[in-house]
């Protein structure tokens, strides 16, 4: 009665062997077509990297000429509006019946430009308010936009206001600024917003023509025209502080 169980557990030992053999062979088998199936694979991602690489380049490429065309417009449309000046905080109804009559007032009696009243009357080539935005209050009037004929005088009247400290007629204050593309004064807004940080950190900062921002930190002076370059001086001050 003891043999015949060595003799099973025997020929199960052979079976087993037999079995594992066979089992290897089918791995072996397994591995090679799934070898052959991944080659295929792997050479298909090599040429999506690439083609992931080319197509980078594509868009670096795309952007640097959007930019290129943007600044095209920019300066474009700056230069078109080159004659032109922005009047802020005008209230709505002053100028009654005559918009062009109450521009030159402000300008010979605020900006206080002496012996000049007939040739700026004469040199304003067209005024009008803002018309595609509505004063929501009294206290946010729209702009008034100023069109000279000559550039020359547009800049002396800049000039002479900029001079002043304030403008004031009858009472009333009000600014006067260059008339700038929609890009430009986003630009401005952006680094303005910047110069307010800066001088929190003890930075000296300031907007220069257009679209250019000097600083004065750490005894060293910088100009700045891209507000990422900006954003890494300023991390650099708080790391500092």
């Amino acid at each position: 009665m003891l043999r015949v169980p060595s003799m099973e557990v025997k020929g199960g030992f052979e079976t087993s062997n037999s079995n594992r053999t066979e089992i290897r062979s089918l791995c072996g088998k397994m591995i090679d077509e799934l070898a052959g199936r991944t080659d295929p694979l792997e050479k298909k991602v090599g040429d999506l990297k690439v083609a992931v690489e080319k197509n980078k380049e594509k868009i670096q490429s795309l952007k640097a000429g959007e930019e290129n065309v943007i600044t095209k417009l920019e300066s474009l449309e700056n230069n078109q509006r080159r004659n032109n000046l922005r009047f802020l905080r005008v209230p709505e109804g002053m100028e009654g019946d005559d918009l062009k009559g109450l521009v030159v007032h402000l300008i010979i009696q605020g900006v206080q430009i002496k012996d000049a009243e007939v040739d700026i009357a004469r040199d304003i080539q067209r005024v009008h308010r803002d018309p595609f935005r509505k004063p929501p209050n009294r206290d946010k009037p729209r702009k008034i936009l100023v069109c000279f004929h000559a550039y020359a005088i547009k800049e002396c009247t800049l000039v002479a206001a900029l001079k002043k400290k304030s403008l004031l007629v009858e009472g009333v204050p009000f600014e006067m600024r260059l008339d700038l593309s929609s890009i430009t004064f986003n630009k401005q807004w952006e680094l303005g917003k910047r110069t307010d940080v800066l001088k929190e950190l003890g930075a000296t900062a300031g907007l220069k023509f257009l679209t250019s921002l000097r600083v004065m930190a750490n005894n060293k002076i910088y100009t700045f025209k891209d507000c990422r370059e900006v954003d890494v001086l300023i991390k650099t001050l708080k790391k500092g502080s």
